[in-house]
């Protein structure tokens, strides 16, 4: 194989799901290839933070389905099994009370499939995001940039990768602190000689990881410093808060 092919089974090869045959393969290549042996850690490293940034797993159709299952048993045994004989002016209470219990039900019922709906639907739209970033960061066409804590968030890192013909971007971060209700992080692009450009406003989850979709600024191409700042929860229109984050000044 020669080198281009190599390079092209990294990413399977970062995520265990490549061919024992090729595994052997790219294993001996990359034993005499410093090139490659750099772009797998980086690749593992992106998908370290990708396994950060995932949600929680939705249950599968079989658990959904054992779930309804008990939610029309709850229904059933919800009904009176046996009615006692009331006063005459008691008649219609019971049915009534039938009837309500019935709603009831069909109301927790109905909650039930809501939620299972809106987290399948975001669950697919998290597994698009993620199948696009590790797209992106997998092409030959995709520029990395390293962001390191300041004094702000001193264990804090990043990873900044674009693609340098379109601009289509991926941002994700690890340790930083989370913010206040009120407040939010946000992205910036600062050129050379140009003054800062606002990007995304995103929060973070306990452990400090988030996984955003950019657009790197044209203007921002050619060597601009990104840093991150801490803003006010609708963003700004010129950093205001500390930095925590920001790459090399080239």
């Amino acid at each position: 194989m020669s080198h281009t092919d190599y390079q092209d089974l990294l990413s399977a090869y970062a995520l265990d799901a490549i061919d024992p045959d090729d595994g052997q393969a790219l294993a001996e290549h990359l034993a005499t290839c410093e090139e490659c042996r750099g772009e797998l850690i980086a690749l593992r490293e992106a998908g370290n933070l990708l396994a950060h940034a995932s949600p929680a797993a939705v249950p599968g159709d079989h658990v959904r389905a054992q779930l309804l299952k008990q939610v029309r048993a709850e229904a059933v045994r919800s009904q009176p099994a046996h009615v006692v004989q009331m006063p005459q002016r008691s008649k219609t209470v019971w049915p009534n009370l039938r009837r309500l219990a019935a709603a009831i039900a069909f109301v927790a019922l109905l909650a039930g499939v809501i939620l299972f709906w809106r987290r399948e639907v975001r669950l697919t739209v998290e597994m698009a995001r993620q199948h696009e970033a590790l797209s992106l960061l997998s092409s030959p066409e995709t520029a990395k940039i390293q962001l390191t804590g300041m004094p702000a968030a001193p264990n804090s890192r990043a990873t900044f990768a674009f693609d340098k013909r379109t601009g289509r971007a991926v941002l994700m971060t690890e340790g930083l602190p989370v913010t206040a209700a009120d407040k939010a992080y946000e992205v910036w692009f600062i050129p050379k000689g140009r003054a800062p450009m606002p990007g995304r406003v995103f929060t973070v989850d306990s452990s400090g990881h988030a996984m955003i979709m950019e657009r790197m600024p044209p203007e921002a191409m050619d060597g601009a410093v990104i840093a991150i700042t801490v803003e006010p929860k609708g963003g700004s229109a010129s950093p205001t808060g500390a930095i925590h984050l920001a790459s090399p000044a080239s």
